[in-house]
């Protein structure tokens, strides 16, 4: 055995470990696995800039501790004390409980209120400690949960916080403070506060954008994915309805794949050689190839005696074999009413009714020509023909490629569109491997 076989996948302990500092960032600054979670994933793109705010609030409580230690007020570095501590339980809690933010974020604004008031009452607006209510009433908006209570509380917040702040600039500028802070205590204290709101506020704002941004990317991605699933299905759906349709006159499943890749390579090569410029956008050839599979939907509506007949059909019998085409187009039109996409609509009924008419007005069932025809259906009539005479059926037997080449050959400008029939014909070793690969 090779070494690679002998080797043992590595347990978890034995690979190698982050330094601690960047473990140590990476909890204080990562969100929460559990955002995860259907019934928390909505408030993840709050959780974020939550963690921030915390953590920008630990910070700044940590400057205070150090400020009132060197002006010995002892009761607000004990205040602050608290504060750093409660903070940093706030961003613990946050990461591992789910629904702590709710409760984190109304203590903190709690906290917030009553810091404020207590160091206005000590040292007067100077400092500019007022203006960290600013992020508070800010922070308070986005509250969000469906309870009169937590509605109410949120209001509350916002209302008292801004009465107190205008209260604070209007009516307590002249009010004496029990301390007197030195000048240059003064102003770093004002530069701390004036700057910690902002960046509080800016940090919130920001992270919250960049959390909505990824939960809208997210998002997108889901949707793509389950539109995707959807299609994927939907059109699964249609070539099963298809292929038991097409059993009933003896074809096999294959008949249906055979001219869907018709149709994908034929529509893929107009393109690709600037033909129909006007029409063939990337819309049109998705619903063109996707409408492929219906276009013999209406041959459920004729009887079986008809549609299985080994000899040859009387004048009566093609009538309503023809019958088909309107059949199948008020098919559609009947049970796909309800699909949003009016192209693929439009297209599927185009197919279906007009993909036996012939560039020279020769067909059925209106007898139209030219560009009356439907460049989809255009493109269907020859998928469907030659497809039609290289299989087997049980009323005939299947003919070369090489001829029925031939014969289309033969027929442009007559029954299939020249444009469509050179594209058809460079493609030739193409549709060959495809009705080889596909045979029955």
């Amino acid at each position: 055995m090779s070494k690679e076989k002998d080797a043992k996948p590595k347990k978890k302990d034995d690979l190698p470990k982050k330094p601690a500092r960047v473990r140590l960032l990476s909890f204080f600054t990562g969100t929460p696995t559990y955002n995860d979670d259907k019934d928390y994933s909505e408030y993840a793109y709050f959780s974020a800039p939550l963690n921030m705010f915390f953590l920008t609030c630990m910070i700044l409580h940590s400057i205070y501790m150090v400020m009132f230690s060197y002006m010995h007020i002892p009761l607000m570095f004990a205040l602050d004390a608290v504060c750093v501590v409660l903070y940093a339980a706030f961003v613990i809690i946050l990461k591992h409980v789910k629904g702590s933010w709710i409760f984190c974020t109304l203590f903190s604004m709690l906290e917030i209120y009553i810091h404020q008031i207590c160091t206005v009452r000590f040292f007067g607006l100077a400092p500019g400690f007022h203006y960290l209510l600013i992020p508070l009433m800010f922070i308070s908006i986005f509250i969000r949960k469906k309870s009169r209570f937590f509605n109410i509380l949120q209001y509350i917040i916002i209302v008292l916080a801004s009465l107190t702040f205008i209260f604070l600039v209007v009516f307590f500028t002249d009010y004496d403070p029990v301390y007197h802070p030195e000048k240059w205590v003064n102003t770093v204290f004002i530069i701390a506060n004036c700057t910690t709101s902002l960046l509080v506020t800016s940090v919130f704002i920001s992270r919250l954008v960049t959390s909505l941004d990824e939960k809208r990317s997210e998002l997108d991605t889901s949707v793509t994915e389950k539109v995707n699933e959807i299609e994927k299905m939907q059109n699964q759906i249609i070539i099963s309805f298809a292929n038991i349709i097409e059993a009933r006159d003896g074809s096999t499943g294959k008949h249906v794949k055979r001219t869907s890749l018709y149709v994908e390579a034929l529509v893929r090569e107009l393109k690709r050689n600037g033909d129909y410029e006007d029409i063939l956008d990337d819309a049109y050839m998705h619903d063109t190839m996707l409408s492929a599979p219906l276009h013999d939907i209406g041959k459920i509506t004729i009887p079986d005696a008809i549609l299985t007949k080994a000899g040859r059909l009387t004048q009566t019998e093609f009538q309503k074999i023809k019958m088909h085409t309107i059949n199948g187009k008020e098919i559609i039109e009947e049970s796909m009413s309800d699909i949003e996409n009016e192209g693929f609509l439009k297209v599927a009924k185009s197919v279906a009714l007009y993909h036996h008419e012939c560039w020279d007005g020769s067909g059925y069932p209106y007898g139209i020509a030219g560009d009356e025809i439907p460049l989809c259906a255009r493109i269907m009539t020859i998928a469907d023909y030659f497809d039609a005479l290289v299989a087997k059926r049980s009323y005939k037997a299947a003919l070369p490629t090489s001829v029925v080449f031939d014969n289309i050959t033969e027929q442009r400008g007559k029954k299939f569109d020249p444009v469509v029939t050179d594209a058809f014909l460079r493609i030739r070793d193409q549709i060959d491997e495809i009705a080889k690969a596909n045979a029955d």
